[in-house]
Formats: C-alpha cells, sequence, structure tokens
C-alpha cells in the first residue's frame, strides 16, 4: 500500500487543505477553507507542534487521504479559564478509503502523541478550531467550537466508544431563536444604580477594566466582525454580551452573556439579552443561535427558551480515561 502516516510538514498545506473541504463539506456551519485560514488559526499559533497533526499520505496519488489532530497542552494557557488537557480535535478518513483500518491507525498514532490519558475528543476547549484564540466562526458545529453532534454523528460516536471513548458531561445544546418582531425593552434600574450601556465592536472595543478576560482578549480581533453590548459602571464592565455573524450572514452566534453576581437578580441579564436581540435584528440578522449547558446554566437556558429559543442540536463530550 502507498498510504503511509506522516507528521504534518509546510509542503502538506495544499493537499491537507484540500482534504478538508473535501470530508468535512456538509458539515454545519462548515465554510471552504484556504491555505491562509489554515495557516492563521493552526499552523501560526504559539500551541502548534506539528507531530500532533497526523496525516495519511497517499504517496502514489500525493494526496491526503486522512487526518487527525492531537494536540498537547499548551506551555502558557490560551485563557485563565482553560484546564489544560489531551485533546484529539478531529479525525477523519476520506470515504473511499475507510474500512481499511486507516481512522484506527491514525487514532493509535494520536494516542502514541499524547502518551497518557485522559484525552478529550473535540471538546469546548480544544484551541484551534473553536473559538478560544479569537472571535470566529468554529470550523464546524456549534457557535463555540467543533463538536460531535448526537444527532448526525452517530457512527463517529459508536466507532470511538468500541475504543474507549464515552460520553461525559451531558447537556451541551445549541439553540436558535428568530430575530422577527423584537422589541427594545424598558430599563430595568441600570440609570437608577448609575450603569450605562456602550456599544462595542471590533472597531470600538471595549478598553476599560472588566472581571471577563473575554473582552479584553478580543479587543481589534483582526478586524473580524463583532458587536456587542457592555453594562458599565464607570470605566468597569460588569455585565456583558457578544455576539458575531456565522457564515450565512443572516445568523448571529450568541458568543457570550455574562454579569458580576452581585447584579444578579435583578433583570439585567434578561435586560442585556433582550436588547442584544433587537440590536442583532437591527443590523439584518433573521436568527440567532447559542450554545448553552442545560445543566450547568440552568437558568441561563430557562431565558433562552422563555425567549422563544429551540434546541436544534446535542453535542456530544467524549473522552477517554
Amino acid at each position: 500500500m502507498s498510504i503511509v502516516l506522516t507528521a504534518f510538514r509546510p509542503s502538506h498545506l495544499p493537499a491537507l487543505v484540500a482534504f478538508l473541504n473535501r470530508v468535512l463539506a456538509g458539515h454545519r456551519h462548515w465554510a471552504a477553507i484556504t491555505e491562509a485560514d489554515f495557516a492563521e488559526r493552526v499552523l501560526e499559533q504559539p500551541a502548534f507542534d506539528p507531530q500532533g497533526l497526523i496525516l495519511a499520505w497517499d504517496a502514489e496519488r500525493q494526496e491526503v487521504v486522512g487526518g487527525v489532530h492531537a494536540i498537547k497542552p499548551p506551555a502558557v494557557p490560551l485563557s485563565q479559564m482553560q484546564e489544560p488537557r489531551h485533546h484529539i480535535a478531529w479525525l477523519a478518513v476520506a470515504p473511499e478509503y475507510r474500512g481499511r483500518r486507516l481512522g484506527q491507525q491514525l487514532l493509535t498514532a494520536a494516542e502514541n502523541y499524547l502518551y497518557y490519558c485522559p484525552v478529550y475528543f473535540a471538546a469546548k476547549t480544544t484551541p484551534f478550531y473553536g473559538i478560544i484564540e479569537k472571535l470566529w466562526v468554529p470550523w464546524y458545529g456549534s457557535t463555540e467550537r467543533m463538536g460531535v453532534s448526537a444527532l448526525n454523528d452517530k457512527e463517529l460516536v459508536d466507532w470511538l466508544a468500541r475504543r474507549n471513548y464515552h460520553p461525559t458531561h451531558p447537556g451541551d445544546v445549541s439553540m436558535i431563536a428568530t430575530l422577527h418582531g423584537r422589541e427594545r425593552p424598558a430599563d430595568p434600574g441600570l440609570v437608577e444604580r448609575g450603569l450605562r450601556v456602550a456599544m462595542i465592536s471590533e472597531k470600538e472595543p471595549w478598553i476599560g477594566d472588566e472581571p471577563f478576560y473575554h473582552l479584553r482578549g478580543w479587543g481589534h480581533n483582526g478586524g473580524r466582525q463583532y458587536q456587542g453590548l457592555v453594562v458599565a459602571d464607570g470605566d468597569r464592565a460588569v455585565g456583558s454580551v457578544v455576539w458575531y455573524p456565522l457564515p450565512d450572514g443572516q445568523t448571529a452566534a450568541l458568543a457570550w452573556i455574562g454579569l458580576e453576581r452581585r447584579y444578579r437578580g435583578l433583570r439585567f441579564g434578561s435586560y442585556m439579552l433582550d436588547r442584544a436581540l433587537v440590536e442583532m435584528a437591527h443590523r439584518g440578522y433573521l436568527a440567532v443561535e447559542v450554545e448553552v449547558h442545560m445543566k450547568d446554566s440552568p437558568e441561563a437556558y430557562a431565558m433562552f427558551r422563555h425567549r422563544g429559543f429551540q434546541v436544534i442540536d446535542y453535542w456530544v463530550n467524549l473522552v477517554k480515561t
């Protein structure tokens, strides 16, 4: 057989991008990528190790026919909220090469590179392929990460289960709601408490203090579009909600909503969400999508349901211990 497993080399980039555009087409939110996209989002990131990006290379046809990306914890955490973990971001084999145990060979090579368990497969905190590094659309999946769908990826889930990967921490869902007919909400008492609402975007990012790492981390976001609302006490952000466009251009992805604990229970969070939905509609979006954990964030889940959000996908968190 002319197929060999090899660590990524720069000369593989065109073939790798062509492979990904072919095998991942049709996945939810997938948009064709360029070599520049892959270089910026993966190859140029400080945490990238080419030894973990393992390709099945057909030497005869000079093309990538399979691949897996295993990622060790970076020496410096990508965010203060990220737990150091071993990840497998994705594993794929071209349809015509399946049934040759190529997937098993790739998985074994990835696990050998990682060396020890636990290993998380397509987890929410996986580097490179979600919104960990910057606020940009994940390669495919939810609004936050390149996930494994309980609805559409059952074959992959079953295949991994036979190799000792099991679901853990269930409850991650994607929800969507239309934006038609949203009305601007009344102030629930922000002004009375001396608070103000400020608009932010990649052109005018938040530059004040904040209890969250998100706003200052996103900043100008490399020029990639996002918008948001900040509830501010002077120059300090005490609450915020941020969204960005999905590939269809008509759906907004709700990336973040947060409020300091001392301001909870005052309807400020509901006000921020309702006002954000109106702002999205004014900017031409027809719908909004969000990922939320039903068990970890029951109040947020209930808040979304109350505003007409419906569950459209369930994400499977897999781990090998």
